[in-house]
């Protein structure tokens, strides 16, 4: 059988990914059925390397170093690491910002504010010291 573009272009596409591999595509793709011998000899003769190399599973890069944690390159677990880290700062900007503005913040205040005029209205109508009073009294004293 003689050999077709289309097969030196599946040598070239799936080379990377072993002899084996490169065989069940020709098969599926092209209807031909070589040996391993034959491809590994048509690999030779058309400069296309069938050493098995990795993949990285998400953006597609051959021959690189797979981190063994996150199971991609590195480009693309930096990316990760990234994203994570961007995550991360909004969900302490949120609270953050929960912290300092937040509707909980106003109610505390109106709330602290209504005792102290009732406070205030209490020590004027009684003739009592106010708080400041009593704490210049206490430093006085």
């Amino acid at each position: 059988m003689r050999w077709t573009d289309e097969q030196d272009a599946v040598i070239r596409e799936l080379g990377h990914k072993g002899v084996d591999a490169v065989r069940r595509e020709l098969v599926r793709r092209c209807h031909a059925l070589h040996t391993v011998y034959a491809i590994k000899r048509r690999a030779v003769r058309i400069h296309a390397s069938l050493r098995k190399r990795t993949v990285c599973p998400e953006c597609g890069a051959i021959g690189v170093h797979i981190n063994r944690q996150s199971k991609m390159c590195i480009r693309c677990t930096e990316l990760l690491r990234l994203e994570e880290a961007k995550a991360f700062e909004e969900l302490l900007e949120q609270e953050r910002r929960e912290a300092e503005e937040g509707e909980e913040i106003e109610q505390i205040r109106r709330e602290r504010a209504k005792i102290r005029q009732r406070n205030a209205r209490t020590c004027k109508r009684y003739g009592l010291p106010t708080k400041s009073q009593r704490k210049a009294a206490e430093k006085n004293g």
